[in-house]
């Protein structure tokens, strides 16, 4: 019974991500499709295929689609006013509250399904089918080096799993995941058969590239890579640069305009893509704000909900009214003209307005320029490079209208100042908490004083498996400093 429900579970996102991509997709994700598509028998050529892939990216969209696992367990949060917060914001994560990995593998599953059978279908070139495999191994890295992330040890599945009978396996050390990790990324990046980007809402050599960069970066800090990682991360930044990624001249434009020059991947998103843009929780409903005394507040009648407010840590990273970004962050609202401040709204993210009720229709930015400039300033730090990382850091800075960086030329102080420009530069897109763990291990900070909500507990970094999970398959043990 267990494994026909983990049959099951894996088996429908195949059939059922097929299909929705047909009806729901718009843009660039349209996809005309045969309609003779039957269980068993697809896909049966590369236009069929093509709709598969297009199903792995609404996916990726669903999963992507949350604070959970991330921004909630960093800084960048305090109690909105309806404050409804979660259990990672609280780092109340036990062995009984863990999360539950399935979704993923159900993504996962399709994308192993995909790379099974993309070389036995016909294609109008060979092109065509060396951008969907290379397509499909960027995604399964993304899906991989984001759980790795979460739960550290996950189980390694390569092959799809098409029966109930299939057999189960443990968590696979972290270390082992990383090397297929960065085996998918390499020949996602010698397959793509371009270089530049086709679409920016799709998988391309620069968001190998980028990818890359993030998991040398991180395996280069959290798990002790060192030196070789973090030259391996400047190679792949330096790559994304030579085929045209650059800076905006105007930091708001990165949000208004779509897949603009700064942008290296983004998930497309549009009205009626997702139930809603996880800004919305960091969003007000206008029963709670004046919008006369409050007039450039993103606030809607409808479909947000103000659980949280961009925290006062975040709010003093921005020691300048100078700075272009900061009423792009947050602004406060008011009950009533020259009232007192009730709390703080995001403004990062306002999408548009449409039949009175505001729509998140912000695609979800995975990888943009800024963040690699930053990257490239971090790992220039991480070898002491301290020169070549302000000339980074400043970059960022100069484009925000802040003047260079004068502060102490030694690592720490770098340190400080290149994860301080990152929560200002970054803020909710979301890249906080990753951000918290690499400068948590390479000894910066102390992530138990750094973070509010974990002064004071021993709550592990890593997140806990769910107890449906290990019932499924008893081969999973729950995650190391958590009791059974």
């Amino acid at each position: 019974m267990i494994m026909k429900n983990i049959y099951r579970i894996f088996m429908f996102p195949i059939i059922f991500g097929l299909f929705i991509c047909l009806t729901g997709c718009e843009d660039a994700l349209d996809t005309e499709v045969p309609s003779d598509i039957v269980f068993g028998n697809f896909p049966a050529n590369g236009d069929e295929a093509q709709a598969l892939l297009n199903g792995i990216y609404r996916d990726l969209k669903d999963d992507y689609n949350s604070t959970l696992y991330h921004e909630d367990r960093g800084d960048g949060f305090d109690v909105g006013i309806i404050g409804t917060v979660s259990d990672a914001w609280s780092h109340n994560i036990n062995a009984t509250n863990g999360t539950s990995w399935t979704a993923f593998y159900g993504a996962m599953n399709n994308i192993n399904f995909l790379l099974s059978v993309v070389d036995d279908l016909s294609f109008s070139n060979e092109q065509t089918k060396n951008q969907m495999k290379a397509e499909a191994l960027f995604l399964r890295a993304t899906y991989y080096f984001y759980m790795a992330r979460i739960w550290g040890d996950v189980p390694l599945i390569t092959e799809p799993i098409l029966s109930p009978d299939a057999e189960v396996i443990a968590r696979t050390p972290v270390a082992q995941v990383f090397t297929q990790i960065n085996e998918d990324i390499s020949n996602a990046i010698s397959l793509f058969p371009r270089d530049g980007f086709a679409d920016k809402n799709f998988a391309s050599k620069p968001a190998a590239y980028a990818l890359q960069a993030d998991v040398k970066m991180w395996t280069g800090k959290v798990l002790g890579g060192g030196v070789p990682d973090f030259d391996a991360a400047l190679a792949a930044i330096q790559k994304i640069e030579d085929q045209g990624a650059s800076l905006m001249d105007s930091f708001n434009d990165v949000f208004d305009t779509k897949k603009n020059d700064e942008i290296i991947f983004a998930i497309f998103n549009d009205r009626d893509e997702v139930n809603n843009h996880y800004a919305s929780t960091l969003s007000v409903r206008d029963v709670n704000y004046d919008p006369v005394a409050s007039p450039d507040i993103p606030g809607s009648s409808a479909n947000v909900r103000h659980n949280y407010s961009p925290s006062e840590n975040i709010r003093n990273l921005f020691t300048t009214n100078t700075d272009v970004r900061k009423d792009r962050t947050f602004l406060p609202f008011y009950l009533e003209v020259e009232g007192p401040i009730i709390s703080y709204s995001q403004t990062r993210y306002y999408g548009e307005v449409i039949d009175g009720i505001r729509l998140f229709t912000n695609d979800f930015i995975i990888y943009r320029w800024a963040d690699m400039l930053l990257l490239r300033a971090e790992a220039y730090a991480a070898k002491n490079d301290l020169e070549n990382a302000v000339i980074a850091l400043d970059l960022v800075r100069n484009r925000a209208n802040n003047d260079d960086y004068t502060g102490l030329m030694n690592q720490n102080s770098i340190n400080l100042e290149i994860l301080a420009e990152r929560g200002r530069e970054l803020f909710l897109e979301p890249k906080r908490w990753w951000d918290l763990r690499r400068f948590h291990a390479d000894g910066t900070i102390d992530i138990y004083d750094f973070v509010p909500n974990l002064q004071g507990l021993t709550t592990p970094l890593y997140w806990s498996v769910s107890q449906s999970v290990m019932a499924q398959n008893t081969l999973i043990e729950q995650t190391e400093g958590y009791d059974q």
